[in-house]
């Protein structure tokens, strides 16, 4: 490798802005360009919070401002032909013209005169750019790519098994690009046998640590299937782009079940991730690292089509950067959060997130970035509210249908949160410091439809409205099973949903809600009949949104023992702008638990009860 070339490709690792070449077409693509037009977008929706109690509308200016940003979105937002190339999608090969290795238990062999290719015992090292085809089983061995760093590799799965036991059944040591393509109708296998082990190479002393280790781009296509098992580490790991394009794939990993630096990109593949059960990882985890040196991340996820499911120990899906779902299925069945970054945009597609803790969470930093202690939160050097990770995040929905189930916040931004098209249905529960709706800057709606239930105590409304009403409206305590419906004047029914969890507020806003219409909301044994004198209503206690800009009062010092949550761990904390009440302070902690950490929910309330918590 010539000193200018290994230059230009550092370069190209340490910025995952750069430009990446169409195999085919040739023609220049930026995989980030999109990220310009959401930062802008943020910036534009600084709204002013104009909700409180009943209703308000927002001015002329501000409606433009949101119509503006979201035509920009839509303008600049990358396609499928600009996240995959067309031979990352065809999954194609030529085998009269390839390199057929045949595996056999505990020995490879390769073809005859084969070229590009050394096999030692069960050690394949693929050294040339081309087309590899392995069949067979390999009990305990390994494919090295060790290629120019402008080598395109093929290595093509043919009902082969692979198994390394103490480190990658694949590793990519240098290429410019590898795809592993499945074949048609076939079944195969890459595995790590449950341990890894430092190489002999000092620049891969403790680096491999996936079933499958590229540092250099990846493609996965083909039309067979692949199961990736990873007993002891990740299943997939890419310090570059991780791209699955077509196949069956399946991933079962003790850590992350993908983790790449730049990027992960999904399309025309059925992928199953089942990962981090017992370590606390996430399914598919994106981060290139940029945030930890001071930097800016661009590390991202983007789905077209096809489908994805997902059971992960923490998040289903984390980017640091951006999440962007244009289309396909995605179940996340169990995380601790569903999905996580900083900027997640829903264009399209179906989505079903279960969650332990937020549905959506638009934040930096790790899952718990939402909920982090530091300089200036409770019981910080510098005292202060709590964190909410800033006001830099943002949440857009235009199209699609997402369904979330979640045990903390269904959708919730350390910023804002735009509704423009969709169908999206929330379900919280009735307990604990939760909210259907949760933002820092502005929650705006203009198209769509969104439904919500859960709890009262901490809900917010949005913001502002254009087009269509919003209702937000404390229903008491109702229970799981209980049909939500929404009247017109002349009785059709323009929204239902039967929770599958106990509820005590509903959200409703669908473009069939106008100004000056009158509704009847019916939710178990509560009904009310509204008359929308404005786009936006409400009868929950405060409801300008976001953690809100007051405060509770103090909390008294939290018992020697950290009883559960009373007037002990803190008394109730004054309604800030939309905090109420909350006598339950947070379980006591070893000693003086926090006490009043729910009492005041706003911004400058709080945890002077807890001050001498662990």
């Amino acid at each position: 490798m010539n000193t200018e070339t290994a230059k230009a490709k550092d370069n190209k690792r340490k910025n995952t802005g750069y430009n990446k070449e169409n195999t085919k077409t040739g023609n220049s693509i930026s995989g980030h360009k999109y990220l310009a037009a959401l930062a802008a977008m943020i910036l534009s929706l600084m709204l002013v919070f104009t909700s409180c109690g009943g209703a308000a509308q927002t001015s002329d200016a501000q409606n433009s401002v949101t119509t503006t940003s979201a035509e920009q979105t839509a303008e600049t937002a990358p396609s499928k032909s600009e996240m995959f190339t067309e031979r990352d999608l065809s999954g194609e090969y030529d085998e009269s013209e390839a390199v057929t290795i045949t595996l056999d238990g505990s020995k490879a062999t390769a073809s005859d005169g084969a070229k590009g290719v050394t096999v030692d015992g069960s050690s394949i090292s693929i050294t040339q750019e081309g087309t590899y085809i392995f069949t067979g089983t390999l009990s305990d061995g390994q494919i090295i790519v060790d290629a120019d760093d402008q080598a395109k590799v093929q290595i093509v799965l043919k009902d082969a098994s692979i198994t390394s036991k103490n480190s990658a059944a694949l590793y990519v040591k240098s290429a410019d690009k590898v795809f592993v393509t499945t074949a048609e109708g076939t079944d195969n296998t890459l595995a790590n046998g449950g341990s890894f082990t430092a190489g002999t190479d000092s620049s891969d002393s403790s680096n491999i640590d996936g079933a499958v280790f590229a540092k250099d781009d990846v493609t996965f296509n083909g039309k067979g299937t692949l199961s990736v098992t990873s007993p002891a580490g990740h299943g997939i790991v890419g310090k570059d782009d991780v791209k699955i394009a077509g196949g069956t794939v399946t991933i079962e990993a003790a850590n992350h079940g993908i983790q790449a630096n730049d990027s992960v990109r999904l399309a025309e593949a059925n992928v199953t991730i089942t990962a981090g059960q017992d370590s606390g990882k996430d399914g598919i985890h994106v981060n290139d690292g940029a945030a930890e040196d001071g930097g800016t991340s661009e590390s991202f996820f983007y789905m077209a089509d096809g489908s994805l499911t997902i059971g992960a120990g923490d998040d289903g899906i984390h980017a640091e950067s951006s999440i962007l779902i244009e289309g396909g299925d995605i179940e996340v069945g169990k995380s601790y959060e569903g999905l996580e970054a900083l900027t997640i945009t829903i264009a399209g597609g179906n989505i079903d997130v279960t969650a332990s803790d937020d549905g959506i969470n638009a934040a930096g930093g790790s899952s718990n970035s939402s909920n982090a202690f530091g300089d200036g939160d409770w019981g910080g050097p510098n005292g202060g509210g709590f964190s909410d990770g800033g006001t830099d995040g943002s949440i857009i929905i235009s199209g699609g249908k997402t369904h979330i189930s979640a045990n903390g916040d269904g959708v919730d931004s350390n910023g804002s949160v735009e509704i423009s098209g969709g169908y999206t249905l929330v379900e919280g529960p009735t307990q604990g410091d939760t909210s259907v709706l949760d933002y820092n800057v502005a929650g705006t709606i203009t198209g769509g439809t969104f439904i919500g239930t859960g709890g009262a105590g901490m809900a917010s409304n949005f913001s502002s409205a254009e087009n269509q009403g919003i209702i937000v409206v404390s229903v008491g305590n109702q229970s799981a099973g209980t049909a939500v419906t929404l009247k017109d004047a002349d009785g059709n029914t323009i929204a239902e949903t039967t929770p599958e969890l106990d509820y005590a507020v509903v959200y409703i806003s669908t473009p069939d809600m106008e100004q000056g219409g009158t509704y009847t909301l019916t939710a178990g044994s509560y009904s009310e009949t509204i008359e929308l004198s404005e786009l936006i209503y409400g009868n929950i206690g405060g409801s300008m949104g976001g953690r809100g800009m007051g405060g509770g009062q103090p909390g008294q010092k939290g018992s020697e023992m950290g009883n559960d949550g009373s007037a002990q761990n803190g008394q109730n904390g004054q309604d800030g702008f939309r905090g109420g009440p909350r006598p339950d302070g947070m379980k006591g902690d070893m000693k003086g638990g926090k006490g009043g950490m729910k009492d005041g929910r706003g911004m400058g309330g709080g945890l002077k009860g807890g001050e001498e918590a662990a």
